[in-house]
């Protein structure tokens, strides 16, 4: 694949050459490495921020359950409760709309209790 890429930092673009070339790599092994670095550590902290959002949620998930109504959906997300719905589809549409990664969704009916984590767009779609 070819790939043009413009408006690098030429002082950069040599010193990275350079490292390759010390390495013994090409330069198109070098990127492919520094895209896989890069990756894991955009992947790794998104780990971290949904770990965070999740114990956050549960949290208000924990103070709140005992006061939750019995009937209802119940979104919490962002570590707050959003609301409480009528239907799963009214959970999603609320759901595409949030900018979060993790979410608790939950219906507390005693006949019926079920219980799920949203994770960044993964139900719903």
């Amino acid at each position: 694949m070819t790939l043009v890429i413009k408006k690098i930092d030429e002082k950069k673009l040599r010193e990275f050459k350079a490292e390759a070339i010390r390495r013994g790599l090409t330069l198109s092994e070098a990127i492919s490495q520094a895209i896989d670095l890069w990756l894991n550590k955009v992947r790794s902290e998104d780990d971290e921020d949904v770990e965070k959002e999740r114990e956050l949620n549960n949290k208000v998930f924990e103070e709140l359950k005992d006061n939750l109504p019995k009937d209802k959906y119940i979104v919490i997300a962002n570590g707050k409760l959003i609301g409480t719905f009528d239907s799963l589809k009214e959970v999603s549409d609320v759901l595409k709309g949030l900018k979060v990664k993790h979410a608790i969704v939950v219906n507390m009916n005693k006949d019926s209790q079920r219980e799920g984590e949203w994770l960044s767009g993964s139900m719903f779609q």
